[in-house]
């Protein structure tokens, strides 16, 4: 947030605040180097205090890319360097804990099977020394600040996609239309039931209608074959793509490709074994592995990019 744009979100609000408070009669240069202390952190500044409070489990780990970053294709520098990792709880956790919070509730598929739905949250998967408390104090704080947390950040789901839509329900119009970068994970698409795709469609079109991103990092688990990998198989070309969005099964391309109009798309295989494909379905679905780098990334920046 620049100091011209500070100055005019200030002069947009009428708070008694700023005859009072010795705070807001600093130059507005220096309450964003204030701002910035409470409420940014690069990697490598990130601090998880000690306590003796229990550490709050999410519900699925995250996917890693078994054969490493080096696996697929290079992904140039972001511009967005500060990372926040929202996570759905661990509903069991969730349930002994009860604390009181202002965050949304909603209900998720758990146990081995995900055959029970239980009530959790979200939750901020690292206790992390930031102050976003600042925010509350009054309209003419949050407008300076909210600008400064939310559009410097990647809100990163991972896989957590039921998180979504209460995450930025929760937020005021103003800090969601802060929003810039985005990061989430495609499940594997053999394993995916009908309430996955029901939670990813919400989601999607969610954020397409109310979450300016312009910067979207998506991860989709891909299925490699441990005994010969991708050798011989032949991957799929940019139009096929064009077609294959209208198949059953790739539904999910047709709500991404709402999402459009962004500056950036990065799209990363996230590799994991599978078995050597018995099955069309699983052939095609090794086949849609093997393109995800290459032209299935190509096709979707035709289609979302700006």
């Amino acid at each position: 947030m620049n100091v011209a744009a500070a100055d005019m979100a200030a002069t947009m609000l009428t708070d008694d605040a700023n005859t009072i408070s010795p705070f807001l009669r600093l130059p507005t240069e220096v309450r964003l180097i204030i701002y910035d202390l409470l409420l940014l952190r690069s990697t490598d500044e990130l601090e998880i205090p000690k306590t003796t409070t229990p550490q709050i489990l999410p519900a699925a780990p995250d996917y890693y890319d078994y054969e490493g970053p080096g696996s697929g294709s290079v992904t140039p520098t972001s511009r967005f360097s500060h990372t926040l990792k929202i996570r759905t709880e661990d509903p069991q956790s969730y349930a002994q804990r009860q604390p009181e919070h202002r965050r949304s509730q909603f209900m998720i598929r758990s146990d081995r099977f995900r055959a029970r739905c239980m009530h959790t949250t979200y939750h901020l998967v690292s206790n992390l020394s930031l102050h976003p408390l600042i925010l509350c104090a009054n309209q003419r704080i949050h407008a300076e600040a909210a600008e400064i947390l939310f559009s410097r950040y990647t809100f990163d789901f991972d896989t957590h996609i039921e998180a979504i839509v209460p995450f930025f329900s929760d937020l005021t119009p103003f800090a969601r239309s802060c929003i810039r970068s985005i990061r989430l994970v495609k499940r594997a698409l053999p394993y995916e039931k009908e309430f996955d795709r029901a939670e990813w469609s919400n989601a999607i079109n969610y954020i397409a209608e109310n979450v300016p991103v312009q910067q979207l990092s998506l991860g989709i688990i891909a299925g490699k074959p441990s005994a010969n990998g991708w050798t011989n198989v032949l991957p799929y070309n940019e139009m096929d793509f064009h077609f294959l969005k209208e198949m059953d099964g790739m539904e999910w391309v047709q709500d991404l490709l709402n999402i459009n109009g962004l500056d950036r798309l990065d799209v990363t295989a996230v590799v994991e074994h599978c078995p050597p494909p018995m099955s069309t379905a699983m052939a095609r679905y090794v086949k849609f592995s093997s393109s995800i780098d290459g032209s299935f990334a190509q096709f979707l920046r035709s289609e979302m990019l700006a």
